[in-house]
């Protein structure tokens, strides 16, 4: 056992673990793509210590996703471009 407490590897890796543990969190908002990412960020970097912010850093990290940008609607053009338009917007030319 006291080679493993001598090894520099062994503390190396408990030290990469424990880092990964205590930024969970923000791990998970950024793979998730958070719509509060910062505020995930905010109260994981400062609230962790306590316990109490990582798990509400954690509970952030699972909260809303950001919407994707809508597609953006074509409803005419020129020179017959778009003219198969359906909807209220068909017989207005």
């Amino acid at each position: 056992m006291r080679t493993l407490a001598d090894s520099y590897a062994f503390w190396m890796l408990l030290f990469i673990v424990c880092v990964a543990a205590y930024l969970l969190p923000t791990l998970i908002a950024v793979i998730r793509g958070t719509q509060a990412l910062a505020l995930v960020i905010l109260v994981n970097l400062i609230g962790a210590p306590t316990g109490i912010g990582w798990l509400a850093a954690l509970i952030l990290a699972f909260g809303p996703r950001r919407l994707p940008p809508a597609p953006p609607v074509y409803l005419g053009g020129y020179a017959g471009v778009g003219q198969n338009v359906s909807g209220p917007y068909r017989d207005r030319r």
